[in-house]
């Protein structure tokens, strides 16, 4: 197994963590402003945990003035708790939590509900043509937005972009999926929910339980009634019901 330099150092950067580097090239990219002194973590051999790279002596400059101590242009924080990261909303990158739920909650709903209101406005019902490429062109724009909005939220939690890719994988969705609807900026640093994540949070759960409980609501209605003449009927007309809305998808 190859061993590290002793000269090896990593470092985090928008929620992805990179290296080995040295010292001297770590020092270079302080200087280039490649990191962030609060937001960004470096590490190395010999340190118990990753440390903001504003607290690694000799990384950053800092300049000498008559003035005094405090007019530094950098002072490194007392005690960088969690509270105070949890509260520095404006410096986090990224799309916060309350753009993330409006572009993928709150377009997509007001969207469906402009389709619907506009045969009322005009009084009579789309051209089926226009509706389907009003429909399809909302989806794609939507599509788009979605995508976009979800990759910036994982920055702003300080987590790398690849976990936008968690939304495909079962179980793991659920966690991906309450960390982008329920937490604050920078989650991934601080740890601490704000009392509008904790609301948020009780009300994914709730929503995950309902789901859960309605689809085993379902399959027991289904197993005791498989049989009820009254119940075959009404699911023969559903399945005729779809199966003809689906051919109608299908035509050109």
């Amino acid at each position: 197994m190859n061993e590290l330099p002793q000269d090896a150092w990593f470092y985090s950067r928008q929620g992805e963590r990179l290296g080995p580097v040295t010292l001297a090239e770590l020092r270079v990219k302080a200087q280039e402003g490649g990191l962030n002194p609060r937001l960004d973590l470096v590490w190395t051999q010999g340190m118990p945990d990753w440390q903001p790279a504003g607290e690694i002596d000799s990384l950053f400059e800092r300049r000498v003035s008559e003035a005094p101590p405090a007019a530094n242009p950098y002072t490194p924080p007392q005690a960088d708790s969690s509270g105070e990261m949890m509260h520095r909303q404006g410096e986090w990158p990224g799309v916060r939590r309350r753009g993330y739920l409006a572009a993928t909650i709150l377009l997509p709903m007001l969207w469906n509900v402009a389709l619907g209101l506009v045969p009322v406005f005009l009084g009579r019902p789309l051209d089926p043509a226009l509706l389907q490429k009003a429909s399809l062109g909302g989806a794609v724009l939507l599509i788009g937005v979605g995508l976009y909005y979800g990759l910036q939220r994982f920055l702003n939690l300080g987590m790398s972009r690849w976990w936008y890719l968690g939304h495909f994988v079962p179980f793991l969705n659920l966690w991906v999926g309450y960390r982008c609807f329920a937490c604050p900026a920078g989650y991934a640093y601080h740890k601490k929910m704000d009392g509008i994540g904790i609301a948020l949070a009780i009300l994914y759960w709730l929503m995950f339980v309902a789901v859960i409980l309605a689809i085993i609501v379902l399959i027991v209605i289904a197993i005791k009634f498989a049989d009820d003449p009254r119940l075959a009927e009404p699911l023969r007309q559903l399945r005729e019901a779809f199966e003809q809305a689906r051919s109608t998808a299908s035509k050109p």
